[in-house]
């Protein structure tokens, strides 16, 4: 995503100079004022982050040394790679650059100029914040990037899933509805199967493997029948991770032969969901499994 650069002015003679920790009482000012805004339009706080006030400090540097305030390819892609580059992975990040405002003045500014990029600051999503000051003849050339780090993005994503009951409404409601279109009789819920389902996916996320087999051995027809289900005559688990909604992942598994094989077994008289998210060895992951089984 490009950032939005703030046009204020032009810088006629480049001689930068870099901003001080004399101006850290300056950096702090704007910060709470901006986190006063966002306070009152109901956002929590930005919480300043030091790689981002470092990497903001070069980009306010940069601007007086140009001469201008402007965008580029290459200003944008300098500024993601340095992001990168200090160890912050971002899901979103974006930056405001502004020449002349003094402190007390910026954000008026800010909000009289560019109204949408302001809605954005104070009422978006971001979580972190950097801020950069340098001067050029006297005159502040401000640099502030505004950022949400993946991890948090994944875990807002997820968050809903904690609503165990919905999720598995909602999808046993998308299930029967591809089952009714192929004609193939509904399934019912089945308290045994979401065991199973549930914790087949907590047990792959714990020990960040993904497979039908666990690494004991055991298949998806023994976890059925260790649930209670112990008159199985045909069991089919379809399993998926990276996914955060349960109408996205029955999305997916109807375009996939195998898992859209489960979801239409003609012998299937019951259905099971387990989902399970979190950070294990191999990061931050949601796991689903979902299970169909008949007895008759």
């Amino acid at each position: 995503m490009i950032p939005e650069l703030t046009l204020l002015a032009v810088l006629l003679t480049p001689a930068p100079v870099c901003g001080t920790d004399a101006d850290a009482p300056l950096r702090r000012s704007v910060l709470a004022a901006l986190n006063r805004a966002r306070t009152e339009a109901g956002s929590p706080p930005l919480q300043p982050h030091p790689a981002l006030d470092e990497i903001a400090r070069w980009r306010a540097s940069a601007v007086a040394a140009a001469g201008a305030i402007g965008s580029s390819p290459e200003s944008y892609g300098e500024t993601n790679h340095r992001i990168y580059r200090a160890g912050y992975t971002p899901h979103r990040w974006t930056e405001s650059t502004f020449l002349g405002p003094r402190a007390e003045e910026l954000l008026a500014q800010w909000r009289k100029l560019r109204p949408d990029s302001w809605r954005q600051a104070v009422a978006g999503d971001f979580q972190d914040v950097g801020i950069g000051l340098a001067w050029h003849r006297r005159r502040p050339v401000w640099s502030i990037i505004l950022a949400l780090p993946k991890r948090a993005a994944e875990w807002r994503a997820a968050a809903p899933l904690r609503e165990l009951e919905r999720v598995r409404a909602t999808a046993l409601e998308a299930v029967n509805r591809f089952r009714r279109d192929k004609r193939r009789r509904e399934v019912a819920s089945d308290p045994r199967l979401d065991e199973a389902a549930q914790r087949h996916a907590t047990d792959m996320l714990r020990r960040a493997y993904y497979s039908h087999r666990s690494p004991e051995g055991s298949t998806p027809q023994q976890r059925v029948r260790a649930a209670g289900y112990r008159d199985a005559r045909v069991v089919g688990e379809n399993i998926a991770k990276g996914l955060f909604t349960p109408e996205e992942v029955v999305r997916r598994w109807m375009k996939s032969y195998g898992h859209r094989r489960n979801m239409l077994l003609h012998d299937a008289t019951h259905t099971g969901l387990g989902v399970a998210f979190g950070e294990n060895a191999n990061g931050f992951e949601v796991v689903w499994v979902q299970l169909f089984a008949g007895d008759r």
